[in-house]
């Protein structure tokens, strides 16, 4: 069978994208606490990844890095994409930048066109706080040894605190986080291109005691809300890679009133987690699993990932040679299909995104739940497995998506082994158990990789022979009223 061409220019049109500058905030659906909604009560899936800084910032002038920002933003919007984070303390982006207290209008006019080619291209912006680590001299410890370590430190601060756990537990400390957060309040504190406020770039990684850390949370989590009441609050922290991780998640997150659930996790060969070194949808679908059990009532998301050297010492040794966006494929499917609130987000926008034109993915995604509503849907995720294919499903009131991989294949089998992704012939998957017997009015398979479609006969049941695919393919029932 040969799958059909699918028309990329009408994927802006459909209901779940939402566009922002609408007037239209997002937030928790209350119809089901999983999801997201916009304050009409549209559905609203968040499509996109990681740009939070211009990694080569010291090499290029302010014009080129925002000639760079401008393409991700154009070619991620073109692709329905409609979400990003910004770090608004890197020091690209960073208003206090010399002297506590004082802010630099040159920074803030950075922010400012930053956020006003997001509101060109509709995509918004999650928006991180502070990310740094220590006041002074920081030092990366083994498990972050590639990192530069001047961005995880406050020169600003240098001379004001005594430590890490005086800035997070004295009134000064907190009254200069709330100042300086009351600049970007004021700005984008009523703005609905604001997809929400996150306090900290991965907070357990910080030198201080995690108690007076989480105390710290609670605070400002009901200062911030006080004070931009219509858009989210959240918080992140470390890779999921292993028991300490897991017991940070646990110990922050107890009494977290955060809107959303977070969780990073990365490909780390140096990983204490075996399943971190493994296929990638694999890993994809373990964390949202861990973080749903952390936090069951709240929207998951993926919202770092990619791959990495051993113990995140560097990006993924095999970055140039995925062109055709394996990694990002699978970490940024699998979560949505596993009952994420939506795709995963990719990180090194800038090393892999945008040499191989990734956004590519995220238009297909988009076309393949062109018209799908979550909330009303009621979705719940479902392993279906069928022989040497894992199926990732969600079920549906009206409709039943899956996403469906080859076993036989990973980037082990691609980028280790030199061995060509296999076309996978007479495949079938029943999903009989998730239609319930009720009629089909159709099932369509996707292309994930080229962008096409093609109707399969359903009709009798929801045993489905799908056409010839390599490394995976959508499969979407709708069922009759």
């Amino acid at each position: 069978m040969k799958y059909t061409l699918l028309s990329m220019f009408c994927i802006l049109a459909f209901c779940s994208c939402g566009i922002a500058g609408d007037g239209h905030f997002v937030g928790v659906s209350r119809e089901n606490p999983n999801y997201l909604c916009l304050d009409n009560g549209e559905a609203f899936v968040p499509r996109g990844y990681n740009m939070c800084f211009p990694r080569h910032y010291k090499k290029l002038s302010e014009d080129e890095c925002f000639v760079l920002i401008e393409e991700h933003f154009k070619m991620l919007s073109e692709n329905g994409g409609n979400y990003t984070r910004i770090w608004l303390s890197h020091p690209f982006y960073e208003i206090e930048d010399e002297q506590a207290g004082k802010y630099n209008p040159a920074k803030i006019a950075r922010i400012d066109r930053f956020m006003a080619l997001a509101k060109k291209y509709g995509v918004r912006v999650k928006m991180c706080i502070e990310h740094f680590r220590n006041i002074k001299d920081y030092k990366p410890n083994e498990n972050e040894r590639g990192l530069n370590a001047f961005l995880f430190a406050r020169p600003a601060y240098d001379g004001e605190f005594k430590s890490m756990d005086e800035y997070f537990s004295s009134p000064k400390g907190r009254e200069l986080f709330l100042k300086r957060f009351k600049v970007f309040a004021d700005k984008y504190g009523n703005d609905p291109i604001v997809f929400g406020w996150e306090l900290w770039n991965e907070n357990n990684c910080v030198s201080a005691k995690p108690e007076i850390v989480r105390e710290w949370q609670k605070f400002m989590m009901s200062k911030i809300r006080q004070m931009c009441p219509k858009q989210m609050v959240m918080n992140s922290y470390g890779s999921f890679d292993g028991d300490v991780a897991k017991s940070a998640y646990e110990f922050y997150m107890d009494g977290y009133s955060g809107d959303i659930a977070q969780i990073h996790r990365y490909l780390d060969e140096g990983a204490k987690y075996e399943i971190c070194k493994g296929p990638a949808d694999l890993f994809s679908a373990d964390a949202i699993a861990q973080i749903r059990k952390i936090s069951p009532d709240r929207p998951a998301f993926l919202a770092e990932t990619g791959g990495v050297l051993p113990k995140h010492s560097g990006p993924w040794r095999f970055y140039d040679n995925d062109s055709d966006g394996v990694l990002f494929h699978d970490t940024f499917y699998t979560p949505f299909f596993c009952g994420a609130a939506g795709p995963g987000q990719p990180w090194h926008w800038d090393l892999y995104v945008l040499p191989h034109k990734l956004w590519r993915h995220v238009g297909i995604f988009s076309k393949f739940i062109d018209g799908t509503d979550p909330v009303s849907e009621k979705f719940k995720p479902v392993r279906a497995d069928s022989g040497e294919l894992r199926v990732y499903a969600l079920k549906g009131s009206k409709t039943v998506l899956a996403f469906i991989r080859d076993s036989k294949n990973d980037w082990k089998t691609e980028f280790v082994n030199g061995v060509a992704p296999r076309t996978v012939s007479k495949a079938e998957v029943d999903l009989s158990p998730l239609v319930g017997g009720r009629r089909i009015a159709r099932a369509e398979v996707f292309d994930l990789w080229k962008g096409g479609s093609v109707d399969v006969d359903a009709s009798k049941s929801a045993k489905v022979s799908l056409p010839d695919f390599k490394r995976s393919c959508g499969l979407k029932i709708t069922l009759s009223d």
